[in-house]
């Protein structure tokens, strides 16, 4: 299976999230940077009787932060939900929107791994596959939490450093994204079915509890989806610690300082119980000989690892159940994660193990 003819091929490793979609490519085997490689997944469709001129273009949608900025005049339309497919043509329009991002002049064939929650069953990695049905002329679909160990391997250090613990090795990662929260357990195979759990509550939920929590304590406040997930990602926090979030709203027109600090510590802390019932059960997936490793290495990925004091919080209980020896820690670069383990695998997939997206 090689490229055609006349185009050399791009290597894709793609997140594909329901609130932000980010990928890493590479060409003969070296990355490729661009200016941007993070794109909101969101697309925005003109309203009706829009006067000629008020948008930049006369194209039938546009896409990303663009769409933000003239979400006055738009409908605005999210491909995924839950981590997954929801709308067809909407996400058939934000993947060809992808492509033009990372081949913007059609030179190359792009062959793809993306991204899928944990335990992603048959027909939804099909539906993902036929997504980017002529976006990727070759594509893998694989578990999301495994692609974040990937993304973690520091293969420098694994060389050079006896003390290394690697990420593929043992880890227990925890990806909370948008749309899902995926734990997995990572022991130096491809994870089975039993080593993985995805749940629906996620960054969309805490959204959502923040959202009813403001409409029930301020029924005279009206926040747009777009405004309450940003006044979550500015202010987010768990814990005992106080943590002020105080914002300028328009009420009947006029100014209002709100205080909603409390109310986004609610509904950030409707993640820890899940997610430590999560864990406890893939502590018992783990022999006796690992499980310690596995307990030292547990890592929170994804958007909902920047929700401040969860990570410290997890690790906090988890000692405080008797599992002295449990560390959790947050990577670095937590946006990138997902797709530099994707690209990983993208640059060492035989040519005879891709599939041709139907």
């Amino acid at each position: 299976m090689t490229a055609t003819a006349t185009k050399k091929v791009l290597r894709v490793g793609l997140d594909l999230g329901t609130n932000t979609s980010v990928f890493q490519v590479s060409k003969d085997g070296r990355t490729v940077k661009y200016d941007k490689d993070i794109h909101l997944s969101l697309v925005g469709y003109p309203k009706p009787g829009m006067i000629p001129g008020i948008l930049p273009t006369d194209a039938p949608c546009i896409f990303a932060d663009e769409a933000i900025e003239h979400r006055l005049h738009l409908d605005l339309k999210w491909p995924l939900a839950e981590g997954y497919v929801d709308d067809f043509d909407v996400s058939r329009a934000f993947a060809g929107y992808l492509r033009t991002q990372i081949d913007s002049k059609n030179e190359h064939d792009l062959w793809g791994v993306v991204g899928a929650p944990a335990n992603s069953t048959p027909d939804k990695q099909k539906t993902i596959r036929s997504v980017f049905a002529g976006v990727f002329d070759r594509m893998l679909v694989v578990p999301e939490p495994f692609l974040a160990a990937m993304g973690l391997r520091d293969e420098d250090r694994l060389k050079t450093d006896n003390n290394y613990v690697d990420p593929t090795k043992h880890s227990l990662i925890i990806d909370i994204g948008a749309g899902t929260t995926d734990i997995c357990l990572v022991q130096g195979y491809y994870p089975t079915a039993q080593d993985q759990q995805s749940f629906p509550i996620a960054g969309d939920a805490i959204d959502q509890a923040l959202a009813a929590g403001i409409k029930k304590r301020y029924p005279d406040i009206s926040l747009s989806r777009v405004t309450i997930t940003k006044l979550k990602e500015n202010n987010s926090f768990v814990g005992n610690k106080k943590k002020s979030a105080k914002v300028k709203v328009y009420v009947d027109g006029k100014p209002r300082s709100i205080e909603f600090g409390e109310l986004i510590r609610e509904a950030c802390e409707i993640l820890v119980d899940p997610v430590l019932d999560s864990v406890r059960a893939m502590f018992t997936r783990c022999d006796s000989e690992g499980v310690v490793n596995i307990m030292q290495n547990i890592i929170v990925a994804g958007g909902g690892s920047q929700i401040g004091g969860f990570a410290e919080l997890i690790e906090q209980k988890l000692r405080d159940e008797g599992y002295e020896d449990a560390k959790v820690s947050t990577p670095a670069d937590y946006k990138r994660l997902v797709a530099l383990g994707a690209l990983k695998i993208a640059n060492n997939v035989r040519d005879d193990q891709w599939q041709v997206p139907l």
